[in-house]
């Protein structure tokens, strides 16, 4: 039986369908650097902003030299508490028969078949605004929460063409968790600048399973299976929503590097859709809503409801709160010789 556009548009088939495949197309959740937590799921009737209390990761203390004319000293260990705001999102998309009949097909089921990439890039924009707030604008980390995490001209690196020194020195600064970094993702310019460097390899995975077969430098896919490409044992995730400041050849990039679970998620309300046709106007329409929580682990945000991308993106915004090896993501400005 032919698919019809009321299977398509009814809520209780659409949001299911919708949530997996937003979920299928999400890069960061695919990647682990995000990982769900059920500390940050908020109740659906309670409030603006998440609390995560913690203990400090170390005890501040060194051994006591025993004596038997002294007593041991007893020692603390300290708490703190990461602060996550809860986001609300939603948009809505129209479709009238008219202009389904001009066009030949319909616009509804068209928007239906989108919406999930749309969510997941909307999603993601909030993401690297939390990532822009926490490191300040692209070579500029003055005042941010992570600015000891960024390599860049503030840390004597000059920005240059993204290369392995760059990667080490992002490596060192996390001291010894360094190599726990699995991800970066790098802005369409810099990504193509390694390729083109044939710096880029492609890992194949095959439902999921990655095999150990990578061809340097090359797009080809003989086997028809998904690529995963990489660079220096990082898994490459690309956005053209990565922070860039400048224009043409002084144009600078910036890229982050995570570790697996570096980014905390939660919700308040599941996702929703519904629909309504507005037989005057003879028109569809689609709504949805979403109300969830991005967390870059070991900050607290300020009491700001709800905020908005430029919000999520303001340096004031930020405070470290994890001791600074502890922290999963680092930054690195560079350049790219495509500019």
């Amino acid at each position: 039986m032919a698919t019809l556009r009321s299977d398509i548009i009814i809520p209780e088939i659409f949001t299911p369908y919708l949530l997996e495949e937003t979920t299928k197309r999400d890069a960061f959740l695919a990647s682990g650097v995000v990982q769900p937590m059920a500390e940050l799921n908020a109740t659906e009737d309670g409030g603006d902003y998440i609390n995560v209390p913690f203990y400090a990761a170390n005890l501040a203390s060194t051994f006591e030299v025993l004596t038997d004319s002294s007593s041991l000293t007893p020692g603390k260990i300290t708490a703190d508490k990461q602060r996550a705001a809860v986001v609300h999102r939603g948009n809505a998309f129209e479709s009238r028969d008219l202009a389904a009949m001009a066009a030949g097909s319909d616009p509804m089921a068209a928007i239906g078949q989108k919406l999930a990439s749309y969510i997941a890039n909307e999603r993601q924009k909030d993401l690297l605004s939390c990532c822009a707030g926490v490191f300040g604008a692209v070579a500029d980390t003055s005042g941010a929460a992570f600015a000891g995490l960024a390599v860049d001209g503030g840390s004597g690196d000059t920005p240059t063409d993204l290369g392995p020194r760059q990667i080490v020195k992002a490596k060192s600064l996390l001291g010894d968790q360094g190599e726990k970094l699995s991800t970066i993702v790098l802005h369409p310019s810099v990504y193509y600048s390694l390729m083109e460097r044939r710096a880029i390899d492609f890992i194949y995975d095959d439902n999921g399973a990655a095999d150990t077969a990578a061809s340097q430098g090359s797009t080809a896919n003989a086997f028809g299976q998904v690529q995963v490409p990489s660079f220096m044992g990082l898994r490459v995730i690309v956005s053209s929503d990565v922070q860039t400041t400048g224009s043409g050849a002084s144009t600078k990039y910036a890229s982050y590097l995570f570790t697996p679970g570096a980014i905390g998620s939660g919700e308040q309300m599941a996702l929703r859709t519904e629909r309504d046709r507005d037989i005057l106007a003879k028109s569809d329409a689609l709504s949805f809503d979403l109300h969830y929580v991005y967390q870059p682990m070991g900050t607290r945000f300020a009491e700001v409801p709800n905020p908005t991308p430029a919000q999520l993106s303001t340096v004031g915004n930020w405070t470290k709160v994890y001791e600074t090896n502890n922290i999963g993501i680092a930054r690195i400005t560079s350049t790219s010789n495509l500019d």
